[in-house]
């Protein structure tokens, strides 16, 4: 739909809800993040039975994100969300009430399964309503309020007066209330036009519900964008092997416990800080060439990193903020370029495609990196990461190259 400042203006509010449903939802994730290990440690559990629920975590992940465009498209946007909302609250619930591990392996892969579709609602929804020239910024700041949120609900394992029976119970209500400002605003009308409007809004996003399955294969979408697919596939292999394996790396360096946890929140809190600059970049300039740049200092950045080695922890604490800075800013930015060459109506397959590239790297990137440890010794983990933004930053400098300026769809 064309974004006058009219409409651009009409659409804040739907944003607002948009990205403040999918924060309570990260609330929700933070909390479970490290409880569920936790809890998984107390029961003694067989290490077969904690990599199987964590990987189911992953399968229902995939899974939704085949599914997810399917069910928005039969009832709807909002309907998709609330329906995939309250799953994972009953899920959520369910791993209280059937305390043997083996079980929870199921459960997980429903909770993945609801997350990714709860997501794809979500950024279909910023992605159509968010103006052409503002898309980058809309994306940073959402992600930056996803991450205060994760943040926010780690914090709350560090009450002494919340059990695990309640951070449970809290999880459970955070997947439920996320629900209420999605349903509870209205989208902007549509523009006028001949065709009969219905009067019940059926997707947060306009017009996606309905039409978003005639766009075909992802493939189409990948042919149509490949720098932001494999931005974002990138993103998948580097980013879950990073905050996977890094606290193991840094503990095989020497560091102790407080020195690693100093040492990760600095990719935190690079990425909280440059995202909103490079998003607003991206809204000004060519989206291949800021991911370009973007991905050359997450190169470098890890790089050094792999060469500093057992350098002091200020050495290490400054190096690992500069690659999350870049490395952890990077899927807003190839989020808005996938959406800057789509048509309104095929944000929820585009949605489900990108996030699908996503899991599909980070279900790979663990193993990869863990592989070339194995190989070529401690350091390779981040020799790999340099690797593969080295590959990303040369593929975005030779597509910029032989098709030229990019130009979005101004729709």
């Amino acid at each position: 739909m064309p974004h006058s400042p009219q409409a651009s203006s009409s659409a804040t509010p739907v944003l607002v809800a948009l990205i403040l449903g999918i924060c309570v939802i990260q609330i929700a994730n933070g909390i479970l993040q490290i409880l569920l290990p936790l809890r998984l440690a107390e029961a003694a559990a067989p290490p077969l039975v904690v990599g199987a629920v964590a990987s189911a975590y992953s399968v229902g992940f995939v899974a939704g994100c085949w599914a997810a465009s399917r069910l928005i498209r039969r009832i709807g946007g909002v309907g998709a969300f609330a329906a995939f909302g309250l799953l994972a609250a009953a899920a959520t619930l369910a791993l209280q009430l059937l305390p043997d591990a083996t079980a929870w392996v199921g459960l997980r892969v429903l909770m993945g399964m609801s997350y990714v579709g709860m997501l794809t609602v979500g950024e279909s929804g910023l992605a159509a309503l968010a103006p052409v020239h503002a898309r980058g910024s809309v994306f940073s700041l959402y992600m930056i309020a996803c991450k205060v949120a994760v943040i926010g609900g780690q914090m709350l394992l560090a009450s002494p007066g919340l059990s695990g029976p309640w951070l449970t119970a809290m999880a459970a209500l955070c997947y439920g209330l996320s629900l209420v400002p999605v349903v509870a605003i209205r989208p902007p009308a549509a523009p006028t036009s001949a065709e009969p409007q219905s009067a019940e809004p059926q997707s947060a996003e306009p017009q996606s519900a309905e039409h978003g399955q005639r766009s075909g294969s992802p493939w189409r979408f990948v042919r149509r964008s490949p720098v932001a697919f494999a931005g974002c596939l990138v993103v998948g292999l580097c980013n879950t092997a990073v905050t996977g394996i890094g606290p193991a790396y840094l503990a095989g360096l020497g560091l102790s416990g407080a020195g690693v946890a100093l040492v990760m929140s600095g990719i935190q809190v690079g990425s909280v800080v440059l995202q909103w600059p490079i998003g607003r970049l991206s809204d000004r300039r060519d989206r291949r060439l800021v991911i370009c740049g973007v991905a050359g200092t997450a190169m470098v950045a890890a790089l050094l990193i792999a060469k500093a080695g057992a350098a002091s922890q200020d050495v290490l604490l400054a190096l690992f903020t500069l690659w999350g800075s870049a490395g952890m800013s990077l899927y807003a930015i190839c989020v808005a370029h996938a959406n800057d060459h789509a048509a309104p109506e095929e944000t929820v397959p585009l949605a489900s495609a990108i996030l699908l590239a996503w899991a599909v790297g980070a279900a790979l990137g663990p193993l990869l990196a863990t592989a070339a440890m194995e190989w070529f010794g401690h350091g390779a983990l981040f020799a790999y990461v340099g690797a593969m933004s080295g590959g990303l930053t040369l593929f975005a400098a030779l597509r910029r190259w032989f098709a030229g300026p990019s130009r979005p769809r101004r729709t």
